[in-house]
């Protein structure tokens, strides 16, 4: 499985959970090798939630995440959990 397939399963198996949550999924990155890849996911409030969201959100986040990764990847890997910034959601592009 390649990167981007990779990031595309990760993505579909974190999105209902970060909506559950009451949040975005903005998209999902994987980096690195394949045998210990970087997961970098990008976490917002909704459009409609006024400010971005917050370190405790992502702290949060983080544990969620990391639990559903460790179902999906048999290697290891490093998380990053972080806000968007000027990333456009991935279902916009």
């Amino acid at each position: 499985m390649d990167k981007q397939q990779r990031s595309q399963q990760i993505f579909d198996a974190l999105e209902d959970k970060a909506t559950t949550e009451g949040l975005d999924l903005i998209d999902v990155e994987v980096k690195g090798q394949a045998h210990n890849p970087i997961v970098i996911v990008y976490l917002d409030t909704p459009t409609d939630v006024e400010g971005g969201v917050n370190i405790d959100a992502l702290a949060l986040a983080n544990k969620w995440i990391d639990a559903i990764l460790d179902e999906l990847i048999t290697t290891r890997y490093t998380l990053e959990v972080s806000s968007p910034g000027g990333r456009t959601k991935r279902s916009e592009i």
